[in-house]
């Protein structure tokens, strides 16, 4: 239970904590004085909170107002269901022992809302998430072997995200070649994934459905590392300090591939603030607006 405490922390009151800082320097001081409403925008502008602090807000603020919708999959999510997967699954990746600064790569298509859910995830927790755009493997199989081998050595990611299949494309049978531990590993021995040829990975992970299946057997599925919150789990928290995670906490690497030979760079690193300014994740960064999307694009067809 302690550790789930102290996961629970790092992700529920993070939303809130700058807030009630805020609010609290705008009380009466004593001897009747009061800070000026002046002071108070200013303070709260100096005060930037992060992508996944933001959505925490509005999902207090409007649990019910549609913020997405999927074309691919006909489904239309709140702030509330956004807020509510984003946070099991900050919680999940926590949970294994993973700490903010921990890098993630995906290797997922940016229309997935698994890819968003992740993106907000990571957000909250403090990871750092890199993204390897799929489609090369579409056109040259061999040159995006290369690139997901030269990715996962510079970010030294400890998690892997990929589909399962798509565009006729087969990514598990792709992430076996490139990493051949995971056609031996079997997830349900409880043993720890280990490959000397990318010591910093720790889980491989697919966001197909399939579980039992021989193929992905080596790899872990999304949905296991999305753990629920119940109501009554927000009775329990601990007194741990929490990670100053805001606006300027780092969140997203850039990779820089040459898709001739799939040569990889690690770039710059951006923060929350540096995310949501440039838009760089355009669908999380309108979600965080307040703006309503509809996200077009292929799902997992099989």
């Amino acid at each position: 239970m302690a550790s789930i405490n102290a996961s629970k922390l790092l992700i529920r009151r993070l939303a809130t904590q700058q807030r009630k800082g805020l609010q609290n320097l705008c009380k009466p001081a004593i001897g009747g004085q009061r800070v000026t409403s002046t002071r108070c925008r200013s303070l709260a502008t100096s005060a930037s909170v992060s992508l996944g602090q933001t959505i925490t807000q509005l999902a207090e603020e409007n649990p019910h107002k549609d913020a997405v919708r999927y074309e691919h999959k006909n489904i239309k999510w709140s702030f509330k269901h956004i807020e509510y997967y984003s946070d099991a699954l900050a919680l999940g990746l926590l949970e294994t022992g993973l700490i903010p600064g921990d890098a993630m790569l995906s290797w997922l298509p940016l229309n997935f809302a698994e890819q968003h859910i992740l993106q907000l995830a990571c957000s909250k927790g403090g990871f750092i998430l890199y993204h390897l755009d799929p489609s090369l493997a579409i056109t040259d199989r061999e040159a995006a072997k290369a690139s997901l081998k030269n990715a996962l050595e510079v970010s030294e990611a400890t998690c892997l995200f990929s589909q399962q299949a798509g565009d006729d494309v087969n990514y598990t049978q792709i992430c076996k070649e490139v990493i051949p531990e995971v056609r031996y590993f079997d997830i349900y021995e409880a043993m720890p994934f280990f490959s000397p040829r990318f010591p910093n990975l720790r889980f491989p992970i697919h966001t197909g459905f399939d579980v039992d299946a021989g193929d992905c057997l080596g790899m872990i599925p999304y949905k296991y590392f999305i753990v629920p919150i119940s109501s009554e789990f927000r009775k329990f928290h601990s007194r741990l300090p929490s990670p100053n995670l805001d606006g300027s906490t780092p969140l997203m690497g850039e990779l820089i591939v040459d898709k001739t030979n799939g040569s990889v760079k690690k770039g710059k690193i951006l923060s929350n603030d540096d995310v949501l300014k440039s838009m760089a994740w355009p669908q999380v960064c309108s979600m965080v607006k307040k703006e309503y999307i509809e996200v077009e694009g292929v799902g997992v067809v099989f």
